[in-house]
């Protein structure tokens, strides 16, 4: 009998989802790809994979999916939550509610779905494998605050939910993803996260977020090509023995093997640095305006 995934954020054509459930059906298994909005999935329907209808962000959304599947395949062995959004902001000048919106997408949904989708994971007869899509943004990049926090939340939870369920045959995978040849990495839609009332903190942000937006663009050109992380993660979700983290797209072996052990101060150091040297800097998007502060001019 074949394995049976389920895949969200699957829309874009080149996304990371698009070309895992590619690849997994390649390989033989039963691909469900889903998206918020069904017309967007025509691409992998004409290429053999089932395609739902799925907001993570709705429960009667999930329930429809849950029920579609068990009618379908009566069983669910690959979870791979890959739906997210990103966006960019001072956190002192986050919209509050759009932060939860994100969180709603990014933390809380994945959580949801694998909650939902429980019963049909959970099996005496066969091993099953929840993948998480987490990115290297967990590790505090300036202005990406909202985004990578939610990116540490599902780092966390999905450490803390593979230790729970080390006595069942469910495992729990997290994947670090760097940059990747994808419209999310390129930026090219982002949500809205800026406050309306500015702090009077960052005066320049609008010139750093369009120089940070071109730059995106630059390092996703030069990033891992989406077929080879969806190869990447099909040998993992299919194998005996998956491992509880995983690493793909460039640089992976930075954050793999240097960034974890690194002090604090070098990794702010390091923060700061490549902002400079991009042409981003922070000491100036951050400067407070002397009638603001009372204090001298820097």
């Amino acid at each position: 009998m074949p394995r049976v995934a389920l895949i969200t954020g699957c829309s874009e054509p080149t996304s990371i989802g698009a070309a895992i459930a590619l690849e997994l059906h390649r390989r033989g298994v039963r691909v469900f790809a889903t998206a918020r909005r069904i017309e967007t999935l025509k691409p992998l329907a004409e290429a053999g994979c089932d395609t739902l209808e799925l907001d993570v962000t709705k429960a009667e959304s999930i329930a429809a999916a849950v029920g579609a599947v068990t009618s379908a395949a009566g069983r669910l062995d690959i979870l791979i939550n890959n739906a997210g959004v990103s966006g960019t902001a001072p956190l002192l000048e986050t919209d509050l509610d759009r932060m939860r919106a994100l969180y709603e997408v990014n933390v809380f949904g994945p959580l949801a779905l694998a909650q939902a989708f429980t019963p049909l994971l959970h099996s005496e007869q066969h091993d099953s494998v929840i993948l998480n899509v987490g990115s290297g943004a967990c590790w505090g990049p300036p202005m990406l605050g909202a985004y990578g926090s939610s990116k540490a939340a599902i780092q966390a939870w999905s450490d803390a939910l593979r230790r729970e369920l080390a006595g069942s045959r469910i495992h729990v995978v997290t994947l670090e993803l760097l940059a990747v040849n994808t419209p999310l990495c390129k930026l090219d839609k982002t949500f809205a996260l800026h406050s309306s009332t500015p702090s009077g903190l960052f005066p320049n942000f609008a010139e750093w977020d369009r120089m940070f937006a071109d730059e995106a663009k630059v390092q996703a050109e030069r990033g891992a090509r989406p077929a080879d992380v969806a190869r990447r993660i099909a040998n993992v979700v299919l194998a005996k023995k998956p491992p509880g983290k995983i690493w793909a797209g460039n640089p992976a072996w930075l954050f793999r093997y240097f960034w974890p052990l690194a002090p604090v101060k070098l990794m702010d150091y390091a923060f700061w640095l490549v902002g400079k040297v991009k042409g981003f800097d922070p000491t100036t998007a951050a400067r407070v305006p002397a009638e603001t502060s009372g204090a001298a001019p820097v």
